[in-house]
């Protein structure tokens, strides 16, 4: 991939933070609690990586490139839950996020497997946990889906509150790549 390409590719992915912020802001002025700050973080260094593996191989940029995308479709959807008002738009909205976690975490467990032994059993291990977390999410969405839609808020807490524990584990991993 040319220095054009990365550059070109990192103005997109810049744009789109850009407008994640500017939504973030508006959900909250209007009083909605968006976890966007959290993100934008990992972010910010996901971000970082790329620049870092500038003078690496090709093919190491490409991955901090991918993993910087996947990370911003996490929040980009992340957002989107936040923002739902009602119990079928907030499930459909987990769901996508769930989708897109799995994606990331695809693309870590590739990165772990090129990394040296222990290096790599260690991100495994977190990559495992952060897998455990996101299980979590999924089986307290199905929970409530099957209680019915009468006290959907309730719901709605609980799994907001693993959404919270799959991004903390998330940024504890990633915080230790780095």
């Amino acid at each position: 991939m040319t220095t054009t390409a990365i550059e070109d590719q990192l103005a997109e992915v810049r744009r789109r933070i850009y407008r994640l912020q500017a939504r973030a802001k508006a959900a909250e002025a209007l009083g909605v609690r968006t976890r966007t700050r959290r993100h934008l973080d990992a972010l910010a260094q996901a971000e970082a990586a790329v620049h870092d593996a500038a003078g690496l191989p090709p093919d190491e940029v490409e991955d901090a490139l991918g993993q910087l995308k996947t990370r911003l479709d996490v929040a980009e959807r992340s957002l989107a839950v936040d923002l739902s008002d009602d119990w079928p738009t907030f499930t459909v909205a987990v769901k996508a996020e769930l989708h897109s976690w799995d994606t990331y975490l695809e693309r870590l467990q590739a990165s772990a497997a090129a990394k040296a032994w222990k290096a790599r059993e260690r991100a495994e291990a977190a990559i495992g946990e952060i897998r455990s977390r996101r299980i979590a999410v999924d089986e307290h969405l199905a929970r409530a889906n099957g209680a019915g839609g009468a006290v959907w808020q309730e719901h709605r807490t609980r799994v907001t509150a693993a959404r919270d524990e799959l991004e903390r584990k998330a940024d504890e991993l990633s915080a230790s790549l780095t």
